[in-house]
Formats: C-alpha cells, structure tokens, sequence
C-alpha cells in the first residue's frame, strides 16, 4: 500500500499499516474516510510500528543523550558494517555487511556484501548471503530499497523472495558510480548519493558524484554535485534534506511541497562523515570518526555517542524506537536514547 496516495506526512507516515487508513488519519488529525489495509511493512521512513506511532508528539527533552553517552557492543566478528534498517512488525533490525577484500568478478561492480538479520535476543543471521548492499531504507509501501554497488544501481529487495528489481539504474543514460545510502519521503520522492567509494579499480566514472532525487513520476534529477557524498536523511517534517560529504561539511537543502530542493546551507562540520539518522524532536545523528555526532535542529552541537571505532551508519529500532543501533567497523553496538527516532 502506497501512504504517498492519502497524503499523510512523513511522521505518520510511520504509523502501522495494520490500523487502517481512517485510524492513520485520525491519529494524524486527518478526518478522511478510507478503508482499512493489512500488511507487515511499513511506511515511509517507518517501517511499521506496534504502537501510536514512533513520533507520538512531545514534549521532547531537550538533550537526548544519557549523561554518560557510550554505546555497549552487542554483536562483532563481522566484515564492514552498513545501512542498518529497523522493520518493527518483524521486530528486526536488517544491516549490511561488506567485504572490502573479496571484489565481485566482471561484470559486477564493487565488493561483495551479504545482508544480516537480527531479532533480539537471537543472534544475527544471515539473510541474503550475496546482496552486494550497502545503504538500506524503506520505501512507501514498506518494501526494502538497498543501495547495490554491484550494479551500481537502487534496487527494492522482496523480503519474501529475496529477489531485486532495480529502481533506478541511470541518469541521461549514463550509469551511476556506486549508490551509497538513501532515504524516502512519504510523498515517494527518493534521495540517494553516489560517491566512488566501490567503484572498481579501473572501472571508469560515466557521472560526476552527486546526490540524486527520484520524483514519484520516475524522473531523475541531481540535488548537488558533491566530492563523495555519503549519509543522507530527511527532518520529521520533510521539509529538509541533510546531505554530508568527504570535505567534512553537512549541508542542508530546502524542499519545497514537490521535494525539490533549494540551495545548499551549511549546518555542521563533523570529521569523515558517514550515515546520519534522526529523532521525532528533528536531532540529527551524524556517524564519523569521532562516534555519532548529535546536532539540534539549529546545529548546536548536543554531544557526541562515543564507545565505538569509526562509525558508519545508525537506526533507530526496538518496541519504543528509543534504541539507536549503530554500525561501526566489524561490530554491532547500541545505546538506549530519551526521544524515539526513525528506522534508518
């Protein structure tokens, strides 16, 4: 079911689609008539949710962070941990895992990843052994999107079947570099960025690196022209697309009703930049060298999660979404938070 077609913003757009339609709408102050709808998704940037929804409305504390913010790790033994997407009707946290010394033969592009499962308290499990994924996402029907590398596309991933079908392969018939991480509105506009990260040695670049907007109708157009862009994430509202770059810059951009973005406004500076994530009050989690770095909707800087090597992606997850599950190196770590956040 597509949330995009009643019109619901992005915070409800979290809500359970098991509660129908109208029960969506009230819960969002919208008195439309509807039908009721089954499914075990989610939508837009939610994922589904057993409760009022992972943004029930504030008051929010004004700082997050516990008063001795390190995060625990929980699981390691891994490759390169990404992209980490949290379905709540399936009570899972869904992550890459990337393995930088074992490249994919020609013709695939980049190195091979599987895709991991993890339903607390069971262990991680293997998913889907050759994914080739790195960013993972929800789309407005609640189906998985994954940035894969290997055919240097954005595919969506049948959870059921474990089947790709490719969302979006080019832009003027030129093919993308190696897509890295994205993120949904629940007016279905896409956003994902392209660095070089896994493009193969000696394969050439046919696009400049970029960030990209997929509109709803299908159509592809470039946001910015970045040097490696990386993490990318929407405010609660979906008025704001935040975008970090290997300069160490994180910019913001503007969209107006139809996603289109303005132009570029400098927010913060974070070391090595990588997945960013967000919370109901709009705080912006930005992964880096330095751990997860917390900005209020200002830019004023709330703190930093430390604990961790280098880090790489976060999402929010667990029966409340105050869990921040965060993918750092080879290994697996989380730290419980006071404001609930979205699910990648």
């Amino acid at each position: 079911m597509d949330l995009s077609r009643i019109g619901l913003p992005r915070r409800c757009a979290a809500l359970v689609l098991g509660l129908g339609i109208a029960a969506l709408a009230s819960a969002c102050g919208d008195d439309s008539d509807a039908a009721p709808a089954g499914g075990t998704g989610g939508g837009g940037t939610g994922g589904g949710t057993t409760g009022p929804g992972i943004c029930p409305g504030g008051p929010y504390a004004a700082n997050p962070l516990p008063a001795n913010p390190v995060a625990q790790k929980i699981h390691t033994g891994f490759h390169f941990l990404e992209g980490p997407v949290w379905f709540s009707d399936a009570g899972a946290l869904f992550f890459s895992d990337i393995d930088f010394s074992a490249p994919n033969p020609p013709p695939l592009n980049g190195q091979q990843a599987a895709m991991y499962r993890y339903a607390p308290p069971a262990a991680p499990e293997i998913f889907i052994e050759n994914s080739s994924s790195n960013g993972l996402a929800i789309d407005t029907a609640g189906r998985l999107l994954a940035c894969t590398p290997d055919t240097r596309s954005v595919t969506r991933i049948d959870l059921d079947t474990k089947q790709r079908t490719v969302v979006v392969e080019t832009y003027m018939g030129k093919r993308f570099n190696s897509p890295n991480d994205l993120t949904v509105r629940s007016d279905g506009n896409l956003y994902f960025s392209d660095p070089d990260w896994q493009l193969s040695p000696g394969t050439p670049s046919e696009l400049p690196m970029a960030v990209y907007r997929v509109a709803p109708g299908g159509e592809v157009t470039v946001v910015d022209t970045l040097d490696k862009p990386n993490g990318v994430t929407l405010s609660p509202d979906e008025g704001t697309l935040y975008v970090g770059a290997v300069d160490g810059k994180i910019r913001r951009y503007a969209l107006d009703a139809s996603g289109a973005p303005g132009p570029a406004a400098d927010f913060a500076d974070v070391p090595g930049p990588d997945g960013m994530g967000i919370d109901c009050a709009g705080n912006l989690y930005v992964t880096g060298d330095a751990g997860v770095s917390v900005f209020a909707p200002s830019g004023a800087s709330l703190g930093t999660i430390t604990g961790t090597t280098s880090t790489a992606n976060v999402a929010f997850g667990g029966p409340e979404r105050r869990t921040l599950y965060i993918t750092a190196g080879e290994s697996l770590y989380t730290i419980e938070l006071s404001i609930p956040g979205y699910p990648y």
